[in-house]
């Protein structure tokens, strides 16, 4: 009989949360069959059927689970041999999972609208992106389990950092204009967020504290290489991938438009969002002068870059650096902006 454990997803979290079964209790599954969804701090993960058999849940939807725990065996019998197999909502229809059917049902949305989706198997992510899409009156709306646990990263940022903040005016015209000209170098859009990026990643020598992780009171663990985390939010929700070498400008844009594709299609895994040790956090809209980021537990700060603004005969933006003060005193800080102020505003063909 083989067992399914839990492995071990991110290192931040002790626990992770069972979002959803896949393949009914008591029903027969083949290897490679997608069985259960797992949510982490960052991200869901998939666990699928390393061999064909009957599946016993061990553990119910919504339950925490620990790494190394068992939470189905796959065996030659089911417990339930009365359990109801996933079912198409319509004949040639896509399959609705358990979960997702009790979501219809607890929504009262009509099984034949998933006929819809674009996916061979409902599950109640599914369910819940078509209800989001569906027109509200007046009804409750689940938030998707990518905001839960976004929630959940900012609640514990705010309970356990004592955080800090300054922000720095910085001319970014030279920044801008070395962007356009590797633009029309290179043939691919460059742009000042990742001359930042490029920036930032050339400060962890002088300013290693900056990307540090606090181990306890009295230690911190100081990584031998910058791995960046980017915000990206195309609007179906927003994540933080990781930028995890000291790339060239030319490769950071290329890997951020790599980002932008998997944002729009939900195609990022726990490998892309885990590892980060400092975040940039982009901020487009032109009407933003200012924002402060959230500080990621594990992490020592948090770096927000806003949209420039006319500032007489220059495009000025506001560059704020959120800290920890467990790691980080302010005047670390303004000499870490002013590193990267004279940086942009001085060689940024360098980078």
């Amino acid at each position: 009989m083989g067992e399914i454990r839990v492995p071990k997803l991110n290192n931040n979290d002790s626990e992770y949360t069972l979002l959803e079964w896949l393949a009914a209790d008591g029903t027969r599954v083949w290897r490679n069959d997608p069985l259960v969804t797992l949510e982490t701090s960052k991200a869901v993960e998939e666990l699928i059927a390393e061999e064909d058999g009957v599946l016993t849940q061990l553990l119910p939807a919504g339950a925490s689970c620990a790494p190394g725990q068992l939470i189905a065996r796959i065996g030659p019998k089911p417990t339930r041999p009365d359990a109801e197999e996933p079912v198409p909502a319509v004949e040639g229809g896509p399959i609705i999972t358990a979960p997702a059917r009790a979501l219809l049902d607890e929504l009262g949305l009509d099984p034949a609208l998933v006929a819809g989706l674009d996916v061979k198997v409902v599950r109640r992510a599914d369910v819940e992106r078509l209800a989001a899409a569906l027109p509200k009156s007046g009804q409750t709306r689940t938030l998707p389990n990518h905001q839960r646990a976004v929630a959940r990263t900012v609640t514990l940022s705010h309970q356990t950092i004592p955080a800090g903040y300054t922000a720095i005016k910085v001319d970014v015209t030279p920044a801008q204009k070395a962007a356009r000209a590797l633009t029309r170098r290179l043939r691919k859009l460059v742009g000042l967020p990742d001359l930042v990026i490029a920036a930032v990643a050339r400060l962890h020598a002088d300013f290693p504290m900056f990307f540090a992780e606090l181990i306890d009171d009295r230690t911190a663990h100081i990584p031998d290489q910058p791995r960046i985390g980017v915000t990206i939010d195309m609007g179906a929700g927003l994540y933080v991938p990781v930028i995890r070498d000291r790339l060239a400008v030319p490769d950071i844009a290329e890997r951020l438009a790599e980002f932008r594709g998997l944002a729009q299609h939900g195609g990022f895994t726990e490998a892309h969002l885990t590892g980060g040790n400092i975040v940039v956090t982009l901020h487009h809209d032109a009407d933003i002068i200012m924002a402060i980021p959230i500080i990621f537990p594990g992490q020592a700060c948090a770096i927000a870059l806003t949209s420039p603004q006319p500032d007489g005969e220059r495009m000025a933006a506001a560059i704020g650096l959120a800290y920890d003060h467990r790691l980080i005193n302010g005047r670390d800080v303004v000499l870490f902006l002013q590193a990267l102020k004279e940086t942009l505003e001085t060689s940024p063909e360098s980078l």
